[in-house]
């Protein structure tokens, strides 16, 4: 009677870690992480020292191993010749394989130490809709456990459900892979949208792009607002040997500076108030692919060091802790201002400056490529209307003729909004001035006086631009009675950005 006791169990003990087993695979999707719950599960239930899961190439009738897993790290390989043995044995056999002694099984004469020390051996195959798919190799070292046919029974039994997550598994893998294949095209036609056109100077973006993808250089995009600095960071990153790996892009100038460590680096639970778990920063979450830097220049000063000690080291340690992490990640910034005048007004690190610009590539604003608008415009519309309407040629005349300051971004906005209230399938010229095309482009001649006025009283060569700024922050200020976030409303620049110059220009706010 206690030995029926001990039996059942025995057998409650094998159905509990069925169920544990089933629960865990239902909830991976990596092929890998699969075949370590597997394996874990079989050297525990067989009572096994080394196990290995090989999959079996159906195409090419190949045997590849996968995993092996001891243990103790003394014991994790079993010598992959002999696996290969025992994979060719099942494949020829069709039927699980059990020895107590496998050299002896397989008359091995002339073998290594490693291959001395194993001893009894079991191995199940694994199907699916009758095909082997792979198969569990379990190995004990000579002298060791005898496998029983009680241990066959178990491993027998848990090759189903292994052989069924396995081929889910692969497929999940497979469909994620197409996934990612698609939306990279999907970014790469989006890239193209940008790159329109036959003018010299965007025919020279192309040429740059083109040569340095294929490297990991760092690179720094310099252009205006609205001239696609993004996608063309996403262009470099879609042509380059980590096109299947992360991309992620971060507008600096959007980052309140005491989160900006945080955001850029991680940082642990607990570290600071509000850390209520551990996050992974960007650098981390990029790793392996590239990472888009927009608007680098609105970088605090005091962590500019930190992130050139990032660019040197390749490592980076979250706030509040001291552990230092590894990184492969392709870095491409991004400025729409000069930083090297930046670097001669102390706004803007020297060293850092350099180790961005390695390779620089200048976007030209759209009034230098005049002659690019009408097929930039044309495609906007197609895309905006499902290809029933085009633009008339006085239409595409008057678009060319403006200076778009907004450049590519404002263009597209401007067709979108045509889509919208020109419904004939081609649209002239008097519509779009109709929507008051070429309005917001033209000052008055009052401001281009005073604008005037200002650029010949500046006999000093004072930094005309930043006191022009300042004085329109303080406008701003005085119009909402101090309130931030209407006054980012009226200048259209995001509030983060807007107390920042605050703070710089020292001026008073009320929240």
């Amino acid at each position: 009677m206690p030995e029926d006791i001990s039996s059942l169990q025995r057998r409650v003990k094998e159905l509990e870690e069925f169920h544990h087993l089933a629960e865990s695979l239902s909830s991976i999707v990596s092929v890998y992480g699969t075949l370590e719950a597997i394996i874990d599960c079989c050297l525990k239930l067989c009572r096994a020292e080394r196990g290995a899961i090989l999959l079996i190439d159906q195409a090419q009738a190949d045997v590849a191993q996968t995993i092996v897993r001891g243990v103790s790290e003394s014991t994790a390989e079993i010598d992959h010749s002999v696996n290969t043995l025992v994979a060719g044995w099942i494949m020829h056999h069709q039927k699980p394989f059990l020895t107590d002694d496998l050299i002896d099984a397989f008359g091995l004469k002339s073998h290594s130490e490693r291959v001395r020390q194993l001893g009894s051996a079991l191995a199940v195959p694994l199907r699916v809709q009758e095909k082997i798919i792979g198969i569990i190799n379990l190995v004990n070292r000579r002298g060791g456990e005898r496998f029983t046919e009680d241990a066959l029974r178990i491993l027998s039994g848990i090759a189903p459900l292994a052989a069924h997550a396995i081929h889910r598994a692969r497929m999940h893998e497979s469909l994620s892979q197409d996934n990612l294949r698609l939306r990279g095209a999907l970014k790469q036609e989006q890239a193209r949208e940008l790159l329109l056109g036959n003018s010299a100077s965007i025919q020279s973006v192309r040429e740059k792009i083109a040569a340095v993808a294929a490297s990991s250089a760092t690179v720094l995009l310099i252009g205006e607002t609205g001239t696609g600095k993004e996608l063309v960071a996403q262009s470099i990153h879609l042509q380059s040997p980590r096109a299947h790996q992360p991309f992620y892009a971060i507008n600096c100038a959007a980052i309140p500076a005491a989160l900006f460590e945080s955001e850029l680096f991680g940082h642990e639970k607990g570290s600071f108030t509000g850390a209520t778990e551990m996050r992974k920063g960007v650098f981390e979450q990029a790793h392996g692919g590239t990472l888009f830097l927009d608007e680098i220049s609105a970088m605090p000063l005091e962590l500019q060091p930190k992130l050139l000690r990032v660019l040197e080291e390749r490592v980076v340690s979250r706030v509040g802790s001291s552990e230092k992490r590894k990184i492969d990640v392709r870095i491409i910034a991004a400025s729409n201002k000069d930083l090297s005048r930046a670097v001669a007004a102390g706004e803007f690190r020297q060293d850092l400056f350099h180790r961005l610009n390695v390779v620089p590539i200048v976007l030209p604003p759209l009034r230098d490529r005049l002659e690019d608008i009408p097929i930039l415009a044309q495609t906007f519309l197609n895309e905006f209307s499902d290809g029933v309407r085009r633009f008339a040629p006085d239409a595409l005349e008057l678009l060319s003729r403006l200076p778009w300051p907004g450049n590519v971004r404002e263009l597209r906005n401007f067709v979108e909004r045509v889509s919208i209230f020109c419904s004939s399938p081609e649209i002239a010229a008097a519509q779009l001035r109709d929507l008051s095309i070429g309005a917001e482009h033209r000052p008055t001649s009052e401001l281009a006086d005073i604008l005037r006025s200002l650029i010949r009283a500046n006999s000093s060569q004072n930094d005309l631009l930043e006191s022009i700024e300042k004085q329109l922050v303080e406008v701003a200020l005085k119009e909402t009675q101090g309130n931030v976030s209407r006054a980012s409303q009226l200048l259209g620049i995001d509030r983060n950005a807007l107390q920042r110059r605050i703070e710089k220009f020292g001026l008073e706010k009320s929240g």
